[in-house]
């Protein structure tokens, strides 16, 4: 019986050596798949440090284009600004000509009516000087 003591010792001992082996092979491909890991998140770092980099380089530019757009807006606002005066000021212009031209086609037609006396009186004091010389020749 002593042998079975033994043999159940010595199975005892291989099923260990045995779960050492597999155990010893299950850490070493941990252990390769945490480098592996390990490799992938530095490469990941860089990739996101280098987006990071671009991004604020981006933002720089943008918000400099930003303000250089303000910037020409403001100005375009005081060109529009300055239009619109012009604008008002050829209105004023027009009717200030309006009037006058107004004025002056009243004051033409009050002159017109004299005018008018004038020639009819000149008409008839030249046919009075015709109608004259005819009749003393």
């Amino acid at each position: 019986m002593e042998w079975l003591l033994y043999g159940s010792v010595a199975l005892i001992a291989l099923a260990f050596l045995l779960l050492v082996v597999y155990i010893a092979r299950t850490l070493i491909v941990l252990q390769e798949t945490l480098r592996r890991l390990t490799a992938a998140i530095d490469h990941a770092d860089e990739q996101v440090q280098t987006v990071a980099k671009e991004v604020h380089e981006l933002l720089h530019t943008a918000n400099g284009i930003a303000s250089d757009v303000q910037k020409k807006a403001e100005t375009l606002n005081g060109a529009i600004e300055a239009v619109g005066e012009i604008g008002g000021t050829i209105r004023s212009l027009n009717r200030a000509l309006r009037q006058a031209a107004a004025g002056l086609s009243a004051r033409a037609g009050l002159g017109q009516g004299k005018w008018g006396k004038a020639l009819r009186w000149t008409n008839v004091l030249l046919d009075l000087r015709e109608k004259w010389r005819k009749n003393n020749r």
